[in-house]
């Protein structure tokens, strides 16, 4: 039988992998400027996660380019090294089977280009001056042509691990949200729906975010658990606002007590009632010398914050726009100061202020002013600006005793913000 010759045997195959390794090579016209090959290292580094590239890739890179100089990347030269992959492989502490399993790999992922010589071995030689004269071995020109889109891979990535991360915390605040308004209705014993049951679906909903990786699908699920605690703050606001008016009204139920016996003729009837005097109610009488210098600030306070109110024109339809993610419930009604103080009202029960600092506020500042600065605070919480509303309420008032609180100023900004929104 005549034995068919063939002239590729003992060479390196040239494939597909090959072909654009070394086209991705001739892409490469040099480094100059500030531009260093050291970037170019630098930011493969960064895209190696990305594109595939695992840390042995990294290792083996890295030490190519320990071989090069930078005079090899400038306009019109070849970076070249000829490490042997018995060297690389001591140098890496593995065997030369998995160097040249590694360096298979790299040609795929378009990182390097062998130059073969004739006889299949690797060397080269430098001049005097540093330059290589002749060399065989590994190309290392596809790096420096794909530095621009290694930096755009790497920026791309960190977006989506930024977006990936609000995501996150978004889906932990809404889950956390969930349980504290759960156990917040346990504690207060208001009904109106199945709070543990809500507390285990948003548990359940972020334990199965937790293996998601993909934008889209993570995004969906913190869709629906933020969904799920809207509905549970509407339920528990709704809860919360039944029991206080059922509370109220037994407080306000006159307790009739007859002192005299019913056979009397003139029996006298004493009506005792639990109803507090409004916050605006006006005391005609002189004060005693000894009120205190904060009860007559009080007073002059009251009516200062409502005034500038009304000089800058803040009535209920003016703060319905400038808060409207607070106020939404305005649309679906009448615009009154009744339905505005309701929504304060509930606004302070879901950032748990408790009700001194709430009775104080409006004693203060007056009913209208107590909630024009409850919902002026509930808009910069929604926003991030305000982290403890209940403190901020607290300093509020104290500003409003000594004359320093200007929320006409304040919703003007406001309303502001929403137009540019």
């Amino acid at each position: 039988m005549l034995s068919v010759p063939q002239p590729g045997a003992g060479y390196r195959r040239y494939d597909a992998h090959f072909a654009a390794a070394e086209s991705t090579a001739q892409q490469f016209s040099g480094l100059s400027g500030r531009k260093k090959h050291s970037h170019a290292l630098a930011a493969f580094k960064r895209a190696a996660p990305h594109i595939g590239a695992g840390a042995r890739i990294v290792h083996l890179i890295d030490l190519l380019f320990a071989w090069t100089r930078p005079q090899d990347w400038e306009p019109g030269r070849q970076p070249l090294v000829w490490p042997s992959n018995e060297r690389l492989a001591e140098e890496m502490g593995i065997e030369v089977r998995q160097v040249q399993n590694l360096l298979r790999r790299a040609i795929v992922l378009r990182l390097i280009v062998p130059k073969d010589s004739p006889n299949g071995h690797r060397g080269g030689v430098r001049g005097d001056d540093g330059h290589i004269k002749w060399g065989y071995g590994f190309d290392l020109r596809p790096i420096g042509a794909r530095m621009m889109e290694f930096t755009e891979i790497a920026e791309h990535a960190a977006a989506v691990r930024r977006e990936r991360q609000e995501l996150r915390r978004r889906l932990t605040i809404a889950r956390k949200t969930v349980a504290q308004l759960a156990q917040t209705a346990l504690e207060q014993d208001l009904t109106g729906c199945n709070w543990l049951e809500e507390v285990e679906t948003a548990r359940m909903i972020a334990d199965h975010a937790r293996g998601v990786q993909e934008l889209d699908d993570l995004a969906r699920l913190v869709n629906q658990l933020e969904l799920r605690k809207r509905r549970v703050h509407a339920a528990f606001i709704g809860a919360a606002t039944a029991s206080e008016r059922n509370e109220e009204a037994q407080k306000t139920v006159d307790v009739r007590m007859d002192i005299t016996p019913t056979d009397e003729e003139n029996c006298t009837h004493y009506t005792t009632t639990t109803d507090l005097q409004p916050a605006k109610a006006e005391i005609r009488n002189e004060p005693s010398r000894g009120s205190s210098r904060e009860d007559r600030s009080s007073t002059s306070a009251s009516s200062k914050v409502e005034e500038e109110l009304e000089k800058y024109g803040i009535d209920v339809e003016f703060i319905g726009k400038a808060c409207a993610p607070i106020c939404w419930e305005l649309d679906l009604g009448t615009r009154t100061w009744h339905d505005l103080i309701a929504i304060a009202e509930r606004q302070a029960a879901f950032h748990f202020i408790n009700d001194n600092t709430w009775r104080e506020a409006c004693r203060i500042m007056g009913r209208r002013g107590a909630t024009a600065a409850m919902i002026a605070i509930a808009q910069k919480e929604s926003e991030g600006q305000v982290q403890n509303p209940g403190g901020y309420l607290r300093a509020m008032t104290q500003r409003a005793v000594i004359g320093e609180l200007h929320l006409g100023r304040t919703f003007h900004g406001l309303r502001e913000a929403a137009t540019i929104q």
